[in-house]
């Protein structure tokens, strides 16, 4: 109704009622947030946080959304000193959600440290970009993601805030888990994250992300060596191409180098289509490929490239 305020909490659209930020407006009583944090069983720390000194100088809404923004910050604010504490199954009923986010090598032994939430009601997913080398036997709650959404940078500070929004994630399920951790796993991509969401096989994944993801990743790797080997100088000459072959490199090598190992054999397959366009487009310029009399291979190459042009627009 008119007295409910909407507004969003971890992006989904939630009413509130201002009631108590129009009595701290009317008494300008400054308000606080409690700050509570679990020490041991039956200790807690209480920390009381100011979030508006002077009410009466507050618009309709603005307080409660300091106190949504800081709940937020609070939520996610709680931590973990090591696997081992998060691998008990005093966390079952408590978690619902386990996103595992390391190197794809590393994904495979941080599950594997989980062992005894398997075949509970907590889900467990990873990120890894590449999936033919994990093996989770006799589990019912592991399904994997690939949230197709990232950048060159790595740490907190790099972070975006609508980073996943409207971005492509891909759910594989190769233990055949339960249909119930796939919907719940769905769901939060979907709404929690605003991402869209579908379903494949683990090796059409890997045969798909080898072709979009990985090989462009590695000729990036690959180009900008050659420039460094070349000892060109480019300064900044580098034209809009170069720069995002530039931005691709930069990505973490740890990772990078993890992923062109496990999903090699993809990677060469897509390669070796690639080198057979690039031979025929070698052959057309240096007019060596073998054509009938009527054409010209500069007519050809130019209709090469129009093809090409016709299906990046069709296609991307």
């Amino acid at each position: 109704n008119s007295k409910t305020y909407w507004t969003k909490f971890f992006n989904q659209d939630v009413p509130y009622i201002l009631g108590a930020e129009k009595i701290a407006r009317k008494m300008d009583y400054p308000v606080l947030f409690c700050n509570m944090t679990k020490e041991s069983n039956g200790y807690y720390n209480i920390k009381f946080e100011v979030i508006e000194e002077n009410p009466q100088n507050s618009k309709d809404g603005e307080i409660t959304n300091k106190f949504i923004k800081r709940l937020e910050e609070k939520i996610i604010d709680g931590s973990f000193s090591s696997i081992k504490e998060i691998n008990n199954k005093d966390l079952i009923g408590k978690v619902d959600l386990i996103i595992v986010s390391v190197s794809p090598k590393n994904t495979q032994d941080v599950i594997n440290e989980l062992d005894a939430l398997w075949n509970s009601n907590i889900t467990i997913t990873d990120t890894a970009s590449v999936k033919n080398h994990l093996r989770f036997l006799s589990s019912s709650n592991i399904v994997l993601s690939h949230p197709i959404a990232g950048s060159d940078k790595s740490g907190v500070e790099a972070g975006i805030d609508d980073l996943f929004i409207g971005k492509k994630n891909v759910i594989c399920n190769p233990f055949n888990a339960d249909q119930y951790h796939v919907d719940r796993l769905k769901d939060f991509w979907k709404h929690a994250l605003q991402m869209r969401v579908s379903e494949m096989s683990v090796k059409d994944h890997d045969i798909l992300f080898a072709v979009t993801s990985h090989l462009p990743h590695l000729i990036s790797y690959a180009l900008i060596d050659s420039i460094r080997l070349s000892a060109t100088n480019v300064d900044d000459n580098a034209g809009g191409g170069l720069k995002e072959f530039i931005r691709l490199s930069g990505s973490n090598p740890e990772m990078w180098s993890e992923i062109f190992e496990l999903n090699g054999m993809n990677i060469i397959k897509s390669l070796a289509g690639m080198q057979l366009s690039i031979n025929n487009l070698l052959e057309l310029i240096t007019k060596n490929k073998e054509i009938p009399s009527m054409f010209s291979h500069s007519e050809m190459l130019k209709n090469e490239l129009e093809e090409i042009k016709n299906y990046k627009e069709d296609k991307f």
